[in-house]
């Protein structure tokens, strides 16, 4: 990463990127299929973050101020995304999930641009099927490991589990077109923990460890592996980009694989909502629109800076 990266803010328009930066990320944190980093992408502010972050540390103060108005907007887009996705999820569940993947369908082009046209080897392939496979098999083992995936009864692994899986969310807010909710869905616990934000939270002391240990694992993921992604990118940035497609790809399947699609196919059994199936692909394509145009606008704006 180019050491002389300028983390300074200049105008409010600039500070007000950030934030919508920072928004998209705390959407992401609730709302599955919005990828924080890819809307950095767009914006132009993923480098400049990935720079702050891996240098918190040794320019403590510039990188914080630049990350502060980021900061902002992931407590805004935390809020309002986790009151919205709590009152879809709980009326409309199939169809609020096919809005999702939508919305990460929709990525696929910025994502997949970064590979367009590459020389496709033997070792890209492998490393696009491991991105592809990698989703299903965190599904697969969810599904034979966990019948109950509720935080009614949680031991000491659980917690270990928890900040494992909080490393891996923080993963998905570094690593471009990757979801930390398909992630929780893909293990089974997206819908438990919803839910388990609530008037109680703070008077259960097991459950309020499990929030402290995703936020520990998260913290951890972020320290620890923002730098080693910041050098893989610029080192090997084009085989990195065929594992993330194949990671975008596979998550797909594994949403409507994991438990909480299987929850909502085992209520089908006895009436299967022909209606929600088809407003669900509706709403996917509806979901895919959405971030599609956020593509074609960024394929506008770089047009028109190369004529200027």
């Amino acid at each position: 990463m180019n050491e002389t990266i300028d983390l300074s803010y200049r105008s409010i328009k600039e500070i007000l990127v950030s934030i919508i930066v920072g928004f998209s990320i705390g959407l992401s944190v609730i709302v599955p299929g919005i990828s924080g980093s890819s809307i950095a992408i767009i914006l132009k502010v993923y480098e400049k973050m990935m720079y702050a972050f891996s240098n918190l540390f040794k320019k403590f103060r510039l990188c914080f101020i630049f990350l502060l108005p980021i900061g902002v907007g992931v407590v805004i887009g935390f809020a309002l995304g986790f009151i919205l996705v709590k009152l879809l999820l709980s009326a409309f569940p199939f169809i609020t999930i096919c809005f999702f993947v939508g919305l990460m369908i929709g990525t696929y082009p910025i994502l997949f641009k970064e590979i367009r046209g590459e020389k496709i080897n033997t070792n890209r392939k492998i490393l696009f099927a491991m991105g592809i496979l990698i989703p299903l098999a965190i599904t697969a083992i969810s599904l034979f490991s966990y019948a109950d995936n509720s935080l009614a009864d949680i031991g000491f692994g659980h917690y270990v589990l928890f900040v494992i899986i909080g490393v891996l969310i923080s993963l998905t807010q570094i690593i471009p077109g990757l979801s930390a909710t398909v992630l929780l869905m893909i293990f089974g616990y997206y819908t438990a923990l919803l839910e388990g934000v609530g008037g109680e939270l703070f008077s259960n002391v097991r459950l309020l460890l499990v929030y402290v240990s995703l936020i520990i694992g998260f913290v951890i993921g972020i320290l620890l592996f923002s730098k080693a992604i910041s050098k893989l990118l610029e080192a090997r940035r084009k085989p990195f980009f065929f594992a993330i497609c194949g990671l975008s790809v596979g998550s797909v399947f594994a949403v409507f694989l994991g438990n909480e699609c299987v929850e909502i196919y085992n209520g089908w059994i006895t009436n299967v909502l022909i209606r929600d199936i088809i407003v669900g692909v509706v709403a996917l394509a509806i979901g895919f629109t959405g971030t599609f145009l956020l593509y074609i606008w960024d394929r506008k704006k770089q047009k028109n800076e190369e004529i200027k």
